[in-house]
């Protein structure tokens, strides 16, 4: 008998709160949608462009924009208009370093949005030593050192190293992390962290002088792998951009298990827009890790 006047209180309370709840209507007024731009080119190939409408707090569904006139100067000179294929809009000329590339992007009943940028010159890789198995973290992973030297150019620089590790035998990518990193030129952005798949940093330690900075990392590899270092010179909108990139997708992973972070504003550099417009330039090499 006491067990069930137990249940029957326990029901009567859940009835209650059920009773209680509400549902209440909020009337937002609907979101000023604007162009978003999404776009990094480099020399060599054409400009592509990703072209979307920004959406309200409560949508889900983030269209797209098919019917958008996109009209691409050089140096200020009305040059190309550039032509939608598979979702993507395409220049018809390949972009060059060293020329300013803009943008006037013109979508029916929406503001135009306007965006520009440089492709930097490329900064050429003067060495690379990549060594295997240098240390071990404290959870247990094998940590390998990369060394790479350049020579930077007068003037504000920004970088950005990318390492894509392959594994030759089954022919399939595998992770890769940055660990207990050191180097100043590295730390100094403060974004170890976030946990960054790529690193970025500038010439303010190093400017218009050689820099050896050297780069520690943990992969998850079978014993025959080659590494590709992709070391690109980029914009200072590519570089503000990336920045706050990194810690917008590290507060993503971690809202899954901590709740809601403080909310991270992407960095954009389009005028009456969203979104990035951004240039690089690239030196790859291919690097097979050695033994210390």
């Amino acid at each position: 008998m006491r067990h069930f006047l137990i249940a029957l209180s326990l029901f009567a309370i859940l009835t209650s709160f059920q009773s209680c709840k509400k549902i209440i209507d909020i009337d937002l007024p609907p979101a000023d949608s604007k162009v978003v731009v999404n776009s990094f080119f480099t020399d060599g190939s054409p400009i592509k462009v990703n072209l979307s409408k920004s959406i309200g707090v409560l949508d889900n569904i983030i269209p797209e924009c098919n019917n958008a006139t996109i009209i691409l100067l050089i140096n200020n000179i009305k040059t190309d208009t550039l032509y939608r294929d598979n979702g993507y809009y395409y220049s018809h000329i390949l972009a060059e370093r060293g020329k300013n590339y803009s943008l006037i992007v013109q979508v029916p009943e929406m503001d135009s949005a306007f965006c520009e940028d440089i492709i930097p010159e490329k900064t050429i890789i003067q060495n690379s030593v990549c060594t295997d198995s240098v240390l071990i973290d404290e959870d247990g992973f094998i940590i390998n050192e990369l060394k790479l030297d350049f020579q930077d150019a007068a003037g504000p620089s920004f970088y950005e190293v990318e390492l894509s590790p392959e594994d030759t035998v089954n022919d399939y990518m595998t992770g890769l992390s940055f660990r207990k990193n050191t180097d100043p030129v590295i730390t100094s952005t403060g974004l170890l962290d976030y946990n960054p798949r790529t690193l970025i940093f500038s010439d303010k330690m190093f400017e218009g002088k050689h820099c050896s900075v050297k780069i520690y990392f943990a992969y998850n590899w079978d014993p025959d792998f080659k590494l590709t270092l992709f070391f690109r010179s980029v914009s200072e909108s590519y570089y503000k951009y990336k920045e706050k990139q990194v810690a917008y997708l590290f507060s993503l992973e971690n809202d899954i298990f901590s709740g809601m972070s403080d909310p991270i504003n992407l960095y954009s550099n389009i005028t009456g827009g969203h979104g990035i417009f951004a240039a690089y330039s690239s030196d790859e090499k291919v690097i097979t890790p050695h033994s210390k």
